[in-house]
């Protein structure tokens, strides 16, 4: 091996060092998601789900949308259901203009059967999910709250790639208020989300 080749290229390399300024390296020239966002995305398409679309400006117009990131495999998704339709049949809900949607988070490792067996099924009494269920693409595309132009930025990254579970609450201008990533289901977080507007 050629030692002085080797030495040559180290000292080559170490007198570039620091060469590249941080706003030399190309970002796409991608804005940050807008601060008020809405979607549209399939549904399971059930009665329970409204049709078979899906559209997030349409639904805060009754009010804020609690939205629950769920996958079919997750323990801590089951776990989160279960204590929200508990919480809807214990009338903590009343009096509230929040509406619930699961939004399903791994289009690219689980399919929309995979879903619907799993949260549409009467019988599974810890996964059964009597609201809306949304089955998005890892394409599905985010639009600007306002004038519904569209952004850049696809639906799982406008929202910050959300790990499963996680609560976020959107606001009727279409911004997320609040959100909490408590993996196993918590009466104290489902509260501060129910009161987060009073």
């Amino acid at each position: 091996m050629r030692y002085d080749l080797l030495a040559l290229v180290c000292i080559c390399l170490s007198l570039c060092t620091g060469c590249i300024e941080p706003q030399a390296i190309d970002d796409g020239g991608l804005a940050a998601p807008p601060l008020h966002m809405t979607f549209e995305a399939p549904t399971l398409d059930r009665a329970e789900d409204g049709g078979a679309t899906f559209d997030l400006k349409d639904t805060l117009n009754d009010g804020p949308v609690l939205m629950l990131w769920i996958g079919a495999g997750c323990s801590g998704c089951h776990d989160w259901t279960q204590l929200i339709r508990t919480s809807m049949d214990e009338g903590q809900f009343n009096g509230s203009n929040i509406s619930v949607v699961s939004v399903h988070r791994w289009a690219q490792f689980e399919t929309t059967q995979d879903v619907s067996d799993t949260f549409s099924v009467a019988s599974n009494k810890t996964h059964y999910t009597p609201w809306t269920v949304v089955v998005p693409q890892l394409d599905t595309p985010t639009f600007e709250f306002s004038s519904e132009q569209k952004t850049s930025y696809p639906l799982y990254e406008a929202y910050g790639n959300p790990s499963t579970p996680t609560l976020q609450l959107i606001d009727q201008n279409g911004a997320l208020a609040w959100q909490s990533k408590t993996y196993w289901a918590n009466e104290t977080v489902l509260e501060e989300a129910l009161s987060f507007f009073e």
